[in-house]
Parts: structure tokens; sequence; C-alpha cells
């Protein structure tokens, strides 16, 4: 605020304290675009974020081969816990009587 300026000189050339213009003012303010261009930053995101997974898979930010064991074991967990077949349920069973059997 520059001395001697009085402040609603200050607040009516920032846009943000502005009046909201009416339907018959609309059409004569030309700083007003009839669009927004919004296609950039989802853009830039997705390629971006496409990016980054794709070089933690083929292994170039990470170590990959590490994730992609830790993936393999949980679906295994997944795939022997949920659905099981008769002989994995026996097993299971076999192993865990033989954990809480005394040494």
């Amino acid at each position: 605020l520059a001395q001697g300026q009085p402040l609603s000189s200050v607040a009516s050339s920032l846009t943000c304290f502005r009046a909201p213009t009416s339907l018959a003012t609309m059409g004569k303010d030309s700083h007003l675009v009839s669009h927004v261009n919004t296609w950039f930053w989802p853009s830039f995101t997705l390629v971006g974020t496409s990016s980054v997974l794709y070089g933690v898979y083929i292994g170039k930010i990470t170590n990959s081969h590490e994730w992609k064991e830790i993936f393999l074991d949980y679906c295994h967990h997944k795939r022997t816990t949920h659905s099981p077949n008769p002989l994995d349920k026996i097993a299971r069973t076999v192993l865990g009587l033989l954990r809480i059997a005394p040494k």
C-alpha cells in the first residue's frame, strides 16, 4: 500500500474483491473467456504417474524384483488362505497342530 493511496483504490484493483458480475454486464467484460483450459495438469499427472509406475516396473527407479516377489507372496498367501483346495486345508491344520504341540 503506497502512502497516500486510499484503500478503496487498492481493493478495486484486486480481482478477488470485485463484486459479482451481473448477467447484464457479463457480455461487456472483455477479460472473461468462455472456456477454461484444464487439459494440461490432468494430462501431466497421468503421464507422470504412469511413467513412474513403468520405471518401477522395469527396475530403473527401484529394485522392482523385490516388489514383484512381495506381490507374488501376497497373492499366494491370499490364494491359499481364502480359496484353499482340500490338501492345503489339511496341511494348514497339521501345521497348526504341530505349532501348538509340546516339543
